[in-house]
């Protein structure tokens, strides 16, 4: 298994430039490795977190029960609030993991950079969701006056479809290019057909966008992707130790 890194726009082969040493393709393979197994777990956790809380923003949008889901929120704030922290967390995490990779297919360096963008994109972009959709629990919450539905509606449409895009763009977008740009190279086979899964159910997950009430069908891209990162991160740390 070999590497070849992206630094500051040009591709450095480290068998063939003595600017990049071994040690400093380990340390950037261990990142990129540490950083997807971790965001992973970090977005599972926070999801855990969410799916205690009984409640769904989509489903709430998508079946115009706003006025019940405030009531339900505001009674799991905690729980809510730590979910969002979790979340964001995650999401850097799994952005520095992406941008890290692409700095490992070095061989495509034009899908590495697609890649990259997908991944600078979705993390702030996925930031302001989160805080769009918890401030209708720590700042409108039990409140169901006609104005304050109405005004959660707006707020939790800009952060569900905010949500969506930047999850396409994270796990979906993001593993594909970069399957793209590594495959036969330093990702196994099976690992580029999975990347290429998951681009996938991110094309999927964006047709959905235009369909709430399938809401549910494109959150098959969150296990696939997910997934993704996580085995991405054991390859990856398999291969330093390895080596």
């Amino acid at each position: 298994m070999s590497f070849q890194l992206v630094q500051e726009g040009a591709v450095v082969n480290k068998a063939a430039n003595s600017q990049v040493d071994d040690e400093t393709v380990r340390a950037t393979v261990r990142l990129a490795g540490y950083t997807a197994i971790g965001g992973a777990v970090t977005m599972i956790i926070g999801a855990a977190l969410w799916a205690s809380t009984g409640t769904d923003l989509w489903v709430t949008l998508a079946n115009d029960e706003m006025a019940a889901y405030l009531v339900a929120v505001a009674a799991a704030k905690p729980a809510m609030v730590a979910n969002t922290t979790f979340w964001v967390l995650g999401v850097l995490l799994l952005g520095v993991a992406g941008t890290t990779l692409a700095k490992l297919c070095g061989r495509r360096p034009v899908w590495a950079q697609v890649a990259q963008v997908s991944f600078n994109t979705a993390v702030p972009l996925a930031i302001v969701s989160f805080l769009a959709m918890v401030v209708l629990v720590v700042q409108i919450g039990a409140d169901t006056s006609e104005t304050a539905v109405a005004l959660a509606k707006v707020v939790g449409w800009i952060g569900t479809k905010a949500d969506d895009i930047a999850t396409i763009l994270i796990i979906g977008a993001g593993p594909f290019f970069i399957s793209l740009a590594g495959r036969g190279d330093w990702q196994p086979a099976w690992l580029t057909r999975w990347g290429y899964l998951a681009g996938a159910a991110g094309l999927i997950a964006a047709v959905i966008i235009y369909f709430p009430a399938l809401s549910t069908v494109g959150f098959i891209i969150v296990p696939v992707g997910i997934g993704w990162m996580i085995a991405t991160g054991v390859v990856l740390l398999r291969s330093v130790k390895g080596a």
